[in-house]
């Protein structure tokens, strides 16, 4: 996928897009199953305690993971297989959360109130400024140094006031929120109230990434991505798929799919390489080793709930090699299935051809045999197909639950056939 380009426009225009960078489908379902995770934390004694802080390391891995990717002019949401920030990471920020929490309570407990309201303000108007040095140099004594804080600010300018306002709302509204739904629903709300955390925690990091990124000149910082990113599954695939290329336009099409073979010897490869590798065995008119491979592919793509893709893969070589068929009566029967609820007739029934003489003990048998006859008969007129293949049936499994639905089909077919019959005597 293309990383999202950066935004145009003022800190104001860019802000709502900003504020809506958590909002797609990835990141918002793994922050549904870490809010679900934290209510763990309500065990008793050292095991709450550690789901909490398992559930915050994984917050703020999310959160730096969007400063990082940002600050790096990587604009595109991150998703939960290419998340690179370590549990190091995480636990910087949230030792550096800590200290500060330490701070301000030390002058509360020993300076009063109106001191504790100047280090509040300290707080809101510095945080932001320690929480970019410590992602960006990785050092305590940096991130909590006044000088490197005002040397930061003094280069971002204005820009820097901005995010503080920005980063402050989002907190102190995560916090005012969290209360209110704890306070109006008890133990139930903190599921919304972990969901708006998290959500508030990585928007407020990404607005910090965006203004590294923007001022990178001025900060001298190098935004070259410090992890190259596969665009497959990873750094070796990247590089085999790219010398199979190089082959392919060099016409050596077998060449290069048995480059991509060795992939599938090893630890196994992703569906792109898949389907890359039939496309080469396609150019080279190689349908033996494209049907030996589809074999395999197909049932990799059912185990991993890809049936659709599954039965796509299927259709495409059925009809490039006579006779294909799967190994596995289970995976059969889901693609017959399928094929069914699709629409699919004429697949359907060509996925569950011979399935009785091939899978005799299977039992998806009769499900099979059943949705077959009822295409072949409905969508196929092939009635005395139909007729052949619920009796073949009833002789074999007579006691099964779906032999009564079988025996009244039958019995309707057979009824169908012998009208017919009498009308062309007639």
């Amino acid at each position: 996928m293309a990383d999202k380009s950066p935004a145009a426009g003022s800190f104001i225009e860019r802000l709502p897009g900003m504020l809506a960078y958590p909002a797609t489908k990835g990141m918002l379902v793994m922050f549904v199953g870490l809010a679900l995770f934290r209510l763990l934390s309500n065990l008793p004694n050292i095991m709450g305690l550690l789901f909490e802080l398992a559930f915050w390391i994984m917050g703020f891995k999310m959160a730096v993971e969007a400063l990082t990717n940002t600050a790096h002019g990587r604009y595109e949401p991150l998703h939960g297989e290419d998340m690179l920030a370590t549990d190091g990471d995480a636990i910087e920020q949230m030792v550096l959360g800590v200290l500060v929490g330490l701070g301000v309570t030390l002058v509360a407990v020993f300076l009063g109130l109106l001191p504790t309201a100047g280090a509040l303000l300290v707080v809101f108007l510095f945080m932001p400024a320690a929480v970019m040095l410590l992602a960006v140099n990785h050092h305590y004594l940096n991130a909590l140094n006044p000088l490197a804080w005002f040397e930061l600010i003094s280069r971002l300018g204005g820009a820097y006031f901005g995010v503080v306002l920005v980063f402050s709302i989002l907190g102190l509204l995560s916090e005012v929120l969290q209360w209110g739904l704890q306070a109006a629903l008890g133990g139930p709300g903190q599921v919304p109230g972990s969901f708006i955390a998290l959500y508030a925690l990585v928007a407020s990091y990404h607005v910090l990434g965006d203004v590294l990124y923007r001022n990178h000149q001025v900060l001298g910082l190098d935004i070259t991505p410090a992890v190259a990113r596969a665009t497959y599954g990873n750094p070796i695939e990247d590089e085999t798929m790219a010398r199979a290329g190089e082959l392919a336009a060099q016409g050596s099409n077998a060449a290069a799919a048995e480059l991509l073979a060795g992939l599938f010897r090893g630890r196994g490869a992703s569906d792109p390489v898949h389907e890359r590798y039939r496309e080469l065995l396609i150019a080279e008119g190689d349908l033996e080793r494209l049907a030996a491979h589809d074999g395999e592919y197909i049932s990799s793509l059912v185990v991993t709930g890809k049936d659709k893709r599954a039965l796509a893969v299927y259709a495409d070589t059925a009809d490039r090699v006579p006779g294909f068929t799967l190994a596995l009566p289970e995976h059969v029967a889901r693609l017959v299935a399928l094929a069914a609820r699709l629409g699919q007739a004429q697949r359907a029934v060509a996925l569950a051809r011979d399935f009785e003489t091939r899978f005799p003990d299977s039992p998806d048998l009769p499900q099979v045999v059943v949705t077959a006859a009822s295409l072949l008969s409905d969508r196929l007129g092939r009635d005395e197909e139909a007729c052949d293949r619920l009796r073949a049936l009833l002789r074999t499994h007579p006691e099964h639950p779906l032999a009564e639905p079988a025996r009244a089909q039958l019995r309707a077919l057979e009824q169908v056939l012998a009208a017919s019959a009498g009308r062309t005597a007639g």
